[in-house]
């Protein structure tokens, strides 16, 4: 069963509005909050880590901040991948078309490095994709924003080959697809408020971007994962910690 609530914003006031979904769906038993950039708007998708001095911005809280000084507002963000102390990204990081953090192809304990792990890429001529890690190099490619991340949940419309359909391993996890008939870029959040429907395994959340008509789709994070569209002016976040942070502005 699916069951489904969308709430709709048109934004602009000049040119086509921009129309942010932003949506609640029932899938297999789990319940995620989940927001399409469609290709047309996805030149107003950016990621964010530091300030100007190259502090970290840590969370929502500091986003904000950022971006009401450049005269922008957020109309979607979201916390990227996988972190270490700082926070600093894990892996692969680029921003602005600037590499901040280098491609990590190391071996080591946690999600982040289950191979095969992912770069989710965004270049503004051909669009988005997702690679996995240790083949990223080969593209040739000077993206505009990039984030690698750990594990692949799909590439190719085939699952990670670590992942059981009867794990017992059921947390709240968020992830990124592609869309592979319209290019629309889907962001995913199991839901933090429902302890039952919420908390998915990775099969799980493999299997409803299938359902989303992804091929291609890379997990970010687990149990600290936020969701937030068009936050009031002078919104007060609860603090948190992040390294980078998706966001859509206005």
């Amino acid at each position: 069963m699916q069951i489904f609530t969308r709430f709709l914003f048109w934004l602009g006031l000049t040119g086509a509005p921009l129309v942010l979904a932003t949506e609640t769906l029932e899938y297999e038993g789990g319940l995620y909050q989940v927001h399409r950039v469609p290709l047309t708007q996805q030149s107003k998708l950016d990621l964010r880590w530091q300030d100007d001095s190259g502090k970290p911005l840590s969370d929502f809280g500091g986003l904000q901040k950022q971006l009401s000084q450049e005269g922008k507002k957020i109309l979607f963000a979201t916390n990227a991948g996988i972190y270490e102390r700082g926070p600093k990204p894990c892996g692969l990081t680029i921003i602005a078309s600037k590499t901040l953090v280098p491609l990590n192809l190391a071996n080591a304990e946690g999600n982040f490095f289950l191979k095969p792990n992912g770069v989710f890429y965004l270049d503004d001529q051909n669009g988005p994709g997702i690679a996995e890690a240790s083949e990223y190099a080969s593209l040739h490619i000077q993206p505009r924003i990039a984030n690698q991340s750990g594990p692949l949940l799909l590439r190719k419309g085939v699952m990670h080959p670590a992942f059981n359909a009867n794990s017992p391993n059921r947390r709240q996890r968020s992830a990124v697809g592609i869309v592979t008939a319209s290019k629309e870029i889907v962001f995913v959040m199991s839901d933090r408020e429902d302890r039952a429907k919420g908390r998915v395994t990775f099969h799980q959340l493999s299997r409803f971007f299938l359902h989303l008509g992804c091929q291609d789709a890379l997990f970010l994070d687990g149990d600290i994962s936020q969701m937030i569209t068009s936050p009031a002016p002078g919104t007060k976040f609860s603090p948190n910690t992040f390294a980078g942070m998706f966001v859509v502005t206005e």
